[in-house]
């Protein structure tokens, strides 16, 4: 039994397609062994043929949802194909491991003899686009069809032989689509020009680049079309001017003394943070602040001590401290609704801001990169401070280092940030994607990792048509009711929001408490937290420090000074909508801890309702359903639909806002849970999503009903 097969993989590799032609065999006899499923649970079997030899056994009796691993080799003159079970071969150790394992199983494996096998390759270097060979080879091939597919800002440029045309390659056509012979071994080469990197241009403003004259400072990168968003971090000091501070960018020029707050800038952007940049030239422009008279302040020269690298170890907070020579601010005598501290006096950076430094009427703030410390008490008698600048240098500062009125704080960056490769890296994306979306027609899901781990966005869009789908899934210590107002700045009319908490989580459930892993989740769009009026909330300048430094009540949180100078790097688990992208099928192990019961003292309903008020003047639509949990995990008591509908009818008679979804639908059985008893794996994801959109529906046929 003989077949041939075709070998395709996606672009942006260095091997694109790959044929192998020729007498290929299939391992198989004439009459096809039927597994069974006795006793001992599935029974999954390696099919023996020539070319492969099998080491150990080839018949394996295993359990639902586990894996089996088989070891075999191949022989010197044949080549590996790939297999009829979709196992994961590793040609190094020669292991055949096949996972999720539900029904019984024969694996076949495909393979060719070398002298009889014919080599294509495509290649292509421009990961915004993609080349097929859409059929197959046959033993003596006579044609072979390639194809090209790219986004609007490219331009094919066409085929060629011997390289790319600008190594010196042959060109052979500049068809999208070509179909030629392939008689021997054979490279053909894809070649694509356009917006193939990324540009953002820095006008300086009336600055320059550091021991330059330029007044214009342009980075160039690759571009990628599913993380369109590129890093703005000045690199600590190149942007200078003699008498300024700069505190973020704008797309136009503008001063920061002209407004009475970032938010008032056109187009005003964090320093340090992400910025959408769509495959082509970005403007941006330095917006500077007026350095206060060197006069107003009062100051020591001390040796001042901060925290330079804190970890964790053995369940304890190591805190390492390092002094140097600095300013430490200690008065200000000046009357400026704008006080730009600087960076320097005496020759000496500006480190620490003493306790009852500053008081008056001021309005603003800028504290510059230099500064490490700001003691207690240092702003808090500045009743009238509404708005704060400040950097990711500060190591330690506390609640009461600021006067509970501050409205606005803008955070800039001045290091890379250090946790883009962790899961949270994929906030920003979803921040971004709200942003780009905020004029268009959309449903936002908003919770903590039961929907970051259990939506599907691209299925919920197909169940939604007309609808683009934000899962603003974060995790479960970030207060859920800091996203909602801050995505409430984004809608329009018509627009659907879901808050859908994990119910055993008073975060979730609408605290308005800071924690350090909002600052860990969001230090890559740092700009969100100008989007929301900081009265509302509590904690955020310690939570910040425990961030930075770590706190022993959380052994959990790596502090970000240890993680300083990490590689910025884009989060590989991460698709264009935020999700995880990596297939997740197995079932999860037993949980252990106590049974939960439904809370029903956590909901913030005063505060959930008040924001409700934002989405309403905006003709759009606040809406309650629920995260998922492990049924196994909840107590016997709770386990029953009188406790879901009552725990249901608990939160709709709290909230002047629609209850879409019954509580009970979203405990769901332990088979669909992944590595927590939030977490779904994919098949209780495409469940979940689906039951979500069918309450979306519901409510839209009648919104009268709820």
């Amino acid at each position: 039994m003989k077949y041939y097969s075709i070998l395709k993989a996606k672009a942006g590799k260095a091997l694109l397609a790959s044929a192998l032609a020729g007498m290929l065999t299939l391992c198989g006899c004439a009459d096809a062994y039927k597994p069974v499923k006795d006793s001992y649970g599935i029974r999954v079997m390696l099919r023996d043929c020539e070319g492969i030899t099998i080491e150990g056994d080839n018949i394996i009796d295993t359990e639902y949802g586990r894996s089996v691993t088989f070891r075999m080799s191949i022989d010197d003159d044949y080549i590996y194909i790939g297999n009829s079970a979709g196992a994961e071969y590793n040609q190094e150790t020669g292991r055949l491991r096949l996972t999720n394992i539900i029904a019984p199983a024969t694996v076949d494996v495909s393979v060719v003899k070398q002298s009889e096998a014919i080599l294509f390759r495509v290649k292509n270097k421009n990961h915004s686009a993609s080349v097929s060979v859409e059929e197959k080879l046959l033993a003596r091939p006579e044609k072979v069809k390639v194809k090209a597919e790219y986004p609007e800002y490219l331009e094919f440029a066409g085929w060629s032989e011997g390289g790319y045309l600008e190594d010196g390659g042959n060109l052979i056509s500049t068809d999208d689509e070509y179909t030629f012979k392939v008689d021997k071994t054979k490279t053909v080469y894809a070649n694509f020009s356009g917006f193939t990197d990324y540009g953002i241009v820095y006008h300086l403003n009336g600055g320059h680049v550091k021991d330059k004259n330029d007044e214009t400072y342009t980075v160039n990168g690759e571009y990628n079309e599913l993380y369109a968003m590129q890093q703005t971090l000045e690199s600590n000091g190149t942007f200078v001017r003699d008498g300024y501070v700069a505190v973020g960018y704008s797309t136009s020029p503008a001063e920061y003394g002209d407004y009475d707050s970032a938010n008032d800038i056109p187009g005003f952007s964090n320093m340090g943070g992400v910025t959408r940049v769509d495959g082509k030239s970005l403007d941006l422009y330095v917006v500077w602040a007026k350095i206060s008279d060197v006069d107003d302040f009062e100051y020591e020269k001390k040796n001042i001590s901060y925290i330079s690298d804190s970890s964790y170890s053995f369940g304890s907070l190591n805190q390492k401290k390092t002094s140097a020579q600095g300013i430490e601010i200690t008065g200000y005598t000046g009357d400026d609704r704008l006080v730009v501290i600087p960076e320097e006096i005496d020759g000496l950076p500006v480190m620490s801001i003493a306790k009852d430094a500053f008081s008056g009427n001021m309005h603003t703030v800028v504290i510059p990169r230099t500064v490490k410390n700001i003691m207690s008490g240092a702003f808090e008698q500045c009743e009238d401070l509404s708005e704060v600048v400040f950097f990711d240098s500060v190591v330690t500062v506390y609640n009461k280092s600021f006067n509970e009125n501050v409205k606005t704080v803008v955070l800039n960056a001045q290091r890379l940030p250090v946790y883009s490769g962790a899961i949270e890296g994929s906030f920003c994306i979803k921040y971004e994607r709200l942003r780009q979306l905020a004029d268009e027609k959309k449903i936002v899901i908003v919770s903590g990792s039961s929907s970051l781990n259990g939506i599907n966005s691209e299925q919920f869009e197909e169940l939604m048509p007309g609808y683009s789908v934000v899962n603003y899934g974060t995790n479960v210590a970030n207060p859920a009711l800091f996203y909602l107002e801050a995505i409430s700045k984004y809608v329009t009319e018509g627009d659907i929001v879901v808050h859908a908490p994990e119910f055993n989580s008073s975060s979730s459930m609408g605290s308005n408490v800071f924690h350090a892993k909002m600052f860990r989740g969001n230090e890559q769009c740092y700009d969100i937290f100008r989007d929301v009026d900081m009265t509302n909330y509590v904690g955020f300048w310690e939570a910040f420090c425990e961030f930075q430094v770590g706190d022993k009540g959380d052994g959990s949180l790596v502090p970000a000074v240890h993680q300083q100078g990490k590689i910025y790097q884009l989060p590989t688990e991460i698709n264009k909508y935020g999700d995880r992208s990596t297939v997740r099928k197995r079932v999860a192990g037993n949980f252990g801890g106590a049974s939960e019961n439904f809370k029903y003292n956590i909901l913030n309903y005063t505060m959930l309702n008040q924001v409700n008020e934002l989405y309403t003047e905006k003709g759009a639509t606040l809406a309650m359903s629920f995260g998922t949990f492990d049924k196994s995990r909840m107590s016997p008591s709770s386990a029953k639909q009188s406790e879901y509908d009552k725990f249901t009818n608990d939160c709709a008679e709290k909230l002047d806002y629609p209850v879409i979804s019954n509580v009970g639908t979203y405990i769901m059985e332990h088979k669909h849970f992944y590595d927590s008893e939030w977490h779904l794996n994919d098949e209780g994801a495409r469940i979940r999503t689906e039951n979500l959109a069918n309450d979306i529906k519901a409510y839209l046929s009648d919104p009268t009903d709820y």
